[in-house]
């Protein structure tokens, strides 16, 4: 999809402001596309959705580009749509006891979306970004393969995005590495594109510890969970918390308890507001139940040499791993190799070697 294209077309792209869409824009037009920038504007200061509020550096950053490149360049007011859809499920999922993971959510339902939406609009044949992937059409699918910079690989966070979406896609970084990019920024003449600072974390937390993000959210959270106990899996008492939100699996700091032990944070139970630990090496699992998950092919979960991929506080496991298909809301996963530390409702993904195959949410 990304090479060997005889005929440019229009493309939306996706522009942050940042060093990689700001790239992708520029090797897009050089390529021969009609690049039209498009930023989408999903959170502000103190949760306002006045459409008179001053736009973000950010995306003053992306019309200055665009403006400097001579493409035509869109702003989509979002704001609404991402407290209502985005944030609100970070919400519910840690009050749930769960750890999010926001993005996950994000990209089919609200980015990609919007980009798709205003690609249909401006009559564009495809969608771009500055993500570090590479799409690859096998037979009848498109897939998302990882990115040649191991450091900035996305792939993990898109594998619920759909055919639609993926067979109009344009990628164009994923065969360079970020030193790779920065240097093609400074060849363009636009030095100061290449120092722009990476960024990192959830975006709408702006360097914000989750848990001080949950109080501003919900002003009242401390009285409505209040202080918790702490027991081992058998349920003697151990000690206290500050509210089951406030932690995750894996976790031992913050407790309150009667003794040191060395234990940590193996199960979060939410309707009793009790948190259950166990040691280190008993937080290892051969076995994941997955939940809402997704393939480009279904015929895929059954192939050989498939790879388990579960970020969070721990170990990934090395080895292969087969699913078996419960039905269609939920899989197993059984592991040659443990995982450590999985928390329900972090994204799990599959691979069969660079190749995402699919994914779903730890249960």
């Amino acid at each position: 999809m990304n090479e060997g294209m005889n005929t440019k077309g229009r493309l939306v792209l996706g522009m942050s402001g940042g060093t990689d869409s700001s790239v992708a824009a520029m090797m897009l037009k050089e390529q021969g596309y009609q690049v039209i920038g498009v930023s989408l504007w999903f959170f502000g200061p103190n949760n306002s959705f006045d459409p008179t509020d001053p736009l973000p550096d950010f995306i003053v950053d992306a019309q200055k580009l665009a403006h400097q490149l001579g493409i035509e360049h869109h702003v989509i007011d979002a704001r609404r749509e991402f407290r209502e859809t985005i944030i609100q499920f970070f919400l519910d999922e840690y009050m749930a006891g769960r750890t999010p993971s926001p993005c996950i959510q994000c990209n089919p339902q609200l980015k990609w979306k919007l980009l798709l939406e205003k690609a249909n609009e401006l009559n564009c044949e495809f969608i771009a970004t500055g993500h570090y992937i590479q799409i690859i059409k096998e037979s009848d699918n498109f897939y998302i393969h990882k990115g040649k910079d191991p450091a900035k690989d996305q792939s993990y966070f898109l594998w619920n995005l759909g055919q639609d979406i993926l067979s109009r896609t344009i990628t164009p970084l994923g065969k360079y590495t970020k030193t790779e990019v920065r240097e093609l920024a400074r060849n363009y003449n636009y030095a100061e594109v290449a120092k722009k600072k990476e960024s990192m974390g959830i975006c709408f937390m702006d360097h914000m510890d989750y848990r001080d993000f949950l109080q501003e959210m919900i002003p009242d959270l401390d009285q409505k969970i209040g202080r918790g106990k702490v027991t081992d899996t058998k349920g003697n008492h151990l000690g206290w918390h500050d509210g089951y939100p406030y932690y995750t699996i894996g976790q031992k700091r913050g407790l309150d308890l009667e003794e040191k032990s060395g234990l940590m944070v193996s199960k979060i139970d939410a309707s009793s507001n009790t948190l259950i630990l166990e040691k280190k090496d008993d937080l290892n699992r051969m076995n994941i139940k997955v939940s809402d998950y997704y393939f480009n092919n279904i015929a895929d979960s059954q192939l050989p040499n498939i790879n388990t991929i579960v970020r969070g506080l721990g170990r990934n496991p090395q080895k292969y791993s087969t699913i078996h298909i419960i039905n269609g809301k939920e899989l197993e996963v059984k592991l040659e190799d443990p995982a450590w530390a999985i928390a329900p409702g972090q994204p799990v993904a599959f691979y069969i070697g660079d190749k995402l195959i699919g994914g779903g949410f730890a249960e």
